[in-house]
């Protein structure tokens, strides 16, 4: 669910006040009313000019659909706690103080924000007692729709509150991020601007060196009515774009180009229709190299590539379900040398595919003004404003939006457009290849991660480059290796100690990194291809220091196997 929200894009907040009935702006603020389409046939679309609006339109509503439900199934404690509870929410809807979406430059859920503003499910538990539920769902996914919410005791509660799930679903609704008035902020031109029927133009010194270039434009939205249609431009100065897109009767549709802030260089472009991204989206980096395209179908992301430059490398990524993706890695040729499973690793709460820089159309404003510092300087700086209240988060260059953890089974294939490696290659062509050498000779762009991981285990003797490999991956790290030639076939089990916290330097100053980053090898063993222990198995302190070493000269059966031999 959060990957549809996340594609409804920054301009949703058009959809819903262009919209021609009151379902399509329901179902803008949450996709659940999609169930309750004939309960909303025909009536009109309702003027809404803000959020609060939105919101109690919506709670409006939900009010209608709780009270006209049944309810002869419920206890009489259910059945009690549900009509408290909807007193509770008109109470909620009346007041008006609904979560402000500060961080997410889309239209998504916020359960409790910075103020300590509690969305009405939130608010819920909170008037029952369950606030350190509340908090729990806050810290773990800030950003989760009630059908995402892991919390072990949601069940208790909802069974309880005498709502059923898909009325806890309904009741949830997603909050929009424009700055209200955006266009009366001191530093307006920062910030982007909600796309209207209007033309604003440049003021100041930025207006002065309009006039003189020939262009005074910062706003530029075609239409008729108040509804858009045509083209849309947000201009960075007399000089720089910044957005460029179309409408259709009110819906994004077309070609939309948006550059890096600050400068004439593209940053990404994508294509739209019917307000859903349809098409290919691409990015770019700051010299202009393709570095991702993501195709979308109906506002769905269905396969996403990476491009890694440097290692002349392409990484097609697949979505299996919400926390896992399949991931082929093709060279530039085109040739496939790896294959296998990836968790997602999703510290922010985004969708699946965002794991590069984000921009001004998605969730991090990147400035560049006054020398303000990019990405690739160290610091990337995040700035909203509320009035003139100022929101701005220093994040470190590595900061890491979504990941991607190798998991299960990934297996490895030569690189055929190399000649063949033989045993007695080298890189100097003299003398016998070390394991290193053997494996970077026949697996040029992984070969030496792969050696890696196994080089502590100094009684694995290579005399040439396996046909494949197999590995076996927990949390990215490896657990099971296997190498494979036409007549033998050898496997490396590996366990590791606790994680260790890393020292790291930051602006000067020494530190704990907040997240593990070391796992130390605890123990490498070689299994014959019934899993039995054969060969030398070597134990190591956290620092890697060799402390046992076992030699089984002849296969060493499973403890339960031998158990079974015993009774």
């Amino acid at each position: 669910m959060r990957s549809f929200i996340a594609l409804l894009s920054f301009l949703l907040t058009i959809t819903q006040s262009r919209a021609t009935d009151l379902y399509d702006q329901l179902r803008a603020f949450n996709p659940y009313w999609g169930q309750y389409a004939e309960r909303l046939n025909g009536l009109p679309a309702q003027v809404i000019d803000d959020d609060v609006d939105y919101v109690r339109a919506h709670l409006a509503e939900v009010l209608g659909v709780l009270n006209a439900a049944k309810t002869s199934h419920l206890t009489a404690d259910q059945l009690t706690s549900r009509t408290e509870l909807i007193a509770v929410l008109a109470d909620y809807a009346q007041q008006g103080r609904f979560p402000i979406n500060y961080y997410r430059h889309v239209r998504i859920p916020v359960f409790i924000d910075e103020h300590d503003t509690h969305c009405a499910v939130g608010y819920l538990m909170q008037y029952t007692g369950c606030e350190a539920m509340a908090r729990r769902i806050a810290t773990t996914n800030n950003y989760a729709w009630v059908r995402e919410i892991t919390d072990p005791e949601l069940g208790a509660w909802q069974i309880a509150s005498g709502f059923s799930l898909d009325e806890l679903k309904l009741i949830q609704g997603a909050y929009d991020f424009y700055e209200r008035d955006a266009f009366l902020l001191p530093d307006k031109y920062e910030v982007p601007q909600k796309p209207e029927q209007v033309v604003r133009y440049f003021e100041g010194k930025d207006a002065a060196t309009a006039l003189v270039i020939g262009s005074n434009v910062w706003c530029y939205g075609e239409g008729a009515n108040g509804d858009l249609h045509g083209r849309w431009e947000q201009n960075y100065s007399a000089t720089l774009p910044w957005i460029i897109g179309y409408f259709e009767h009110g819906k994004r549709s077309g070609r939309w180009k948006e550059y890096y802030k600050g400068t004439d260089k593209l940053c990404r472009t994508e294509n739209w229709r019917d307000d859903k991204l349809n098409g290919i989206r691409t990015r770019y980096d700051r010299e202009g190299q393709v570095i991702e395209t993501i195709l979308f179908k109906n506002g769905q992301a269905v396969t996403k590539t990476n491009i890694d430059h440097e290692k002349a490398l392409r990484y097609v990524r697949s979505p299996i379900d919400s926390a896992t993706v399949y991931t082929e890695v093709f060279t530039i040729e085109g040739a496939l040398i790896a294959a296998g499973n990836e968790r997602i690793y999703n510290p922010e709460g985004l969708s699946w595919f965002q794991n590069i820089e984000l921009t001004a159309l998605n969730t991090y404003a990147i400035s560049a003004r006054d020398g303000a510092p990019r990405p690739e300087d160290g610091v990337m700086v995040s700035r909203f404003a509320r009035g003139l209240h100022r929101f701005e988060q220093q994040i470190p260059g590595s900061h890491t939006l979504v990941q991607y953890k190798k998991e299960g089974e990934w297996v490895y294939y030569k690189d055929y457009l190399r000649p063949p490696v033989s045993k007695n290659a080298t890189p100097s062509g003299i003398g016998t290849p070390s394991g290193a050498e053997v494996f970077e000779l026949g697996y040029r762009h992984f070969g030496t991660e792969l050696w890696m991981n196994i080089a502590r285990y100094d009684h694995l003797k290579l005399t040439a480059t396996y046909d494949s490999m197999r590995v076996v991956y927990a949390d990215d790290r490896m657990v099971d290796f296997f190498g494979y030639t036409p007549t033998e076939q050898d496997h490396l089990q590996l366990t590791y100690h606790p994680p260790l916290l890393q020292l790291v330097a930051y602006r000067g100053s020494i530190r704990f990194e907040d997240q593990p980053s070391i796992t130390p090898i605890k123990q490498i063993a070689r299994l014959d291809p019934q899993g039995n222990l054969i060969g030398v198995r070597v134990d190591y302190d956290p620092m890697g220091e060799v402390t046992r070493e076992d030699r089984f000269y002849v296969p060493f059966k499973k403890e339960e196997e031998m158990l079974g031999m015993v009774r």
